[in-house]
Order: C-alpha cells, then sequence, then structure tokens
C-alpha cells in the first residue's frame, strides 16, 4: 500500500493537471492506471510466497521427519 500511496503522490506532483479538464476538448488527463496495476500485483505475489511454501513443504518435512503414516493423517486430515 505504502508503494500505492507514493506513486499516487509523485504522479499528482508531476502532473497537476490530471483532475482539471484541458480547456481546448474539456477531457481530463487520465492517470497511469497501468503502473498501479503493477504494483498491486507485485505486493500481492510476494504475499502469496508464504502460503505456497507452507503448502509445498509441509508434506515433505511431515514425510521426512514422521513418516509415512503421518504423511498420510495429514493429507487426508487436508482433504476433510
Amino acid at each position: 500500500a505504502h508503494d500505492m500511496v507514493v506513486h499516487v503522490r509523485q504522479e499528482f506532483e508531476e502532473h497537476k493537471d490530471i483532475l482539471q479538464p484541458d480547456p481546448d476538448t474539456g477531457m481530463t488527463r487520465s492517470p497511469d492506471y497501468s503502473e498501479c496495476i503493477r504494483i498491486s500485483t507485485e505486493a500481492s505475489l510476494k504475499e502469496m510466497i508464504p502460503p505456497g511454501a507452507l503448502v509445498m513443504g509441509t508434506p515433505l518435512v511431515v514425510g521426512f521427519v514422521f513418516g509415512c503414516k503421518a504423511l498420510a493423517g495429514v493429507l487426508i486430515g487436508a482433504l476433510v
């Protein structure tokens, strides 16, 4: 969220006419939406790394440390 706020503030500082209509055409200058989408996508992907590692790592750790029966219990418990 901080990166998004920094980008929006920077954009308003660089382009003061974002919300003001052009006197000739009456159109407003559109903000850079693609950069905001890029920032939010990168942040969401970074936040999905720990849950993905937990899902992939739990069966491996349980299988190697506690054995086959414990791994079967974990996998059955995850299905229910």
